[in-house]
């Protein structure tokens, strides 16, 4: 999912638990290791090659979706925030979840056992698509609801 979807999850979380920057972060950062990628394709700064690398489903560096893609690392980021403190790291983790419930549920490559990249799930929304859109929309409409 793009980064707007991720957005929306965050704030509807945000509102369900009072908190909005533990929640918007823990459904947001998780896609700081495309930055990694971005930083090594040499992309970063290229406008052209990292609007066409953004809105592509497919990961053309097969390094995107890193090592905080991994349920692994959920566990561990998730158990040591809730180790600190058992609230914050109930809404790292809800929030970090959302993030990779929405992953699986595009249609981009997902490996949510890095490095084990055998196991590749597709899911039946369109990366960047109008189905995508609509599905932000609908948790916009939800957090407006709520």
């Amino acid at each position: 999912m793009t980064l707007p979807t991720h957005l929306m999850a965050g704030l509807v979380l945000g509102k369900i638990t009072g908190n909005y920057s533990l929640s918007l972060a823990g459904a947001v950062l998780v896609d700081a290791d495309h930055i990694f990628s971005y930083t090594k394709a040499k992309i970063l700064f290229r406008p052209k090659e990292l609007w066409r690398t953004l809105t592509d489903k497919n990961d053309p560096y097969g390094d995107q979706r890193y090592f905080l893609h991994n349920f692994f690392v959920f566990i561990l980021i998730t158990g040591t925030s809730a180790f600190i403190n058992l609230q914050t790291g109930l809404i790292v983790g809800l929030a970090y979840l959302s993030h990779l419930i929405l992953d699986a549920l595009d249609d981009a490559d997902y490996f949510p056992f890095f490095p084990n990249k055998k196991i590749n799930l597709r899911g039946p929304i369109g990366y960047f698509s109008k189905s995508e859109f609509v599905f932000a929309l609908f948790f916009l409409l939800i957090y407006v609801l709520i």
